[in-house]
């Protein structure tokens, strides 16, 4: 018998987001998938989120979870706390994270998961590659500007990983404990950090075994990026940043 209570919660983090929530979208989900935990973190909102949470909550109780954040931690640290949450309840083997506008689309992520439970992963994560039969729908300066990151990320890290920011990441759970432990240094270059971080658990040639970049087949950009330009003019910067810290902390980021 498992360990945990459910095989997978996939975590929302949720900041200002009562005019553009999917509700309809989730409550389909949300009813039809009772084995999956929706893990939705209130990351300090200021306007009307928490009343549609509620609402998801009252629907299906079972399978719905509401973290409160007193105030906005920003993604990170929303997606950090969901996680040391599930480690303290021990609640699913798996975990995920998406985006509360669903750029990717929930039924997307489950079929990175069931590619992820056939191949006995660790971690998978989704790509958009513009490919003939996809429906990947961005706006071209935030594609291109995504190239330049993904290509610094790349030579940084020594990965080749095509899109590393990609809002759809799912862990083994012990995997994510490890990844999550400590606070990242960037609010929003995080995922860069998460590859960083696994890069000090397991050489290159075990990555190729336990991690998987799955082209999507469907992501449309909702078009209200948090990204503010000062945040684009930091970039290389911060790139630098984690390099050298990682760098030269090593594996000590595991410690207590």
């Amino acid at each position: 018998m498992s360990l945990y209570e459910t095989k997978l919660t996939i975590v929302v983090p949720c900041y200002n987001e009562f005019q553009r929530f999917p509700t309809p979208i989730f409550k389909n989900y949300i009813s039809s998938n009772p084995a999956i935990l929706f893990c939705f973190v209130n990351d300090g909102s200021t306007d009307d989120t928490l009343s549609i949470l509620n609402e998801l909550k009252i629907l299906s109780p079972g399978n719905v979870l509401i973290l409160p954040l007193s105030i906005n931690v920003g993604k990170a640290e929303a997606i950090r706390f969901a996680v040391n949450h599930n480690k303290g309840e021990k609640r699913s083997e798996y975990i995920a994270f998406l985006d509360a506008d669903l750029s990717t689309p929930i039924g997307e992520l489950l079929r990175v998961f069931s590619i992820m439970k056939k191949q006995n992963l660790l971690l998978a994560f989704g790509s958009r590659v513009f490919v003939f039969g996809s429906n990947i729908k961005r706006v071209a300066l935030r594609h291109y500007f995504g190239r330049v990151v993904a290509t610094m990320t790349s030579l940084i890290l020594d990965l080749a990983i095509y899109d590393t920011q990609c809002g759809i990441k799912i862990f083994k759970s012990d995997l994510a404990e490890q990844l999550f432990f400590k606070k990242f240094i960037s609010r929003w270059l995080f995922d860069v950090e998460i590859f960083a971080r696994i890069k000090m658990l397991y050489s290159a040639d075990q990555l190729t075994g336990i991690m998987k970049e799955v082209p999507l087949i469907e992501w449309i950009e909702k078009g209200d990026s948090r990204i503010k330009f000062i945040d684009v003019i930091k970039v290389p910067y911060l790139l630098m940043k984690i390099k050298v810290a990682y760098r030269k902390n090593g594996r000590h980021w595991l410690k207590s």
